[in-house]
């Protein structure tokens, strides 16, 4: 019995590389963040903050979300 068709099976998955980038960037923002909490640390709040306002505005110049299907 074969497989039921899937049009995403064909092309692979909608997203791009910059779609991959911008989430890489939140994440690695939440964990800067994250460790400069506890740390009580400014310069790695500071840090963190900066790249996820990065990753923000990547996401909404580059619509990550147009990538959902």
């Amino acid at each position: 019995m074969a497989a039921p068709h899937h049009p995403a099976s064909q092309h692979g998955h909608n997203v791009r590389p910059t779609s991959w980038v911008t989430v890489l960037l939140i994440v690695t923002a939440s964990v800067l963040l994250g460790f400069a909490l506890p740390m009580r640390s400014l310069p790695l709040a500071i840090a963190g903050g900066i790249v996820l306002l990065l990753g923000i505005i990547m996401g909404v110049v580059y619509r990550i979300l147009d990538d959902a299907y």
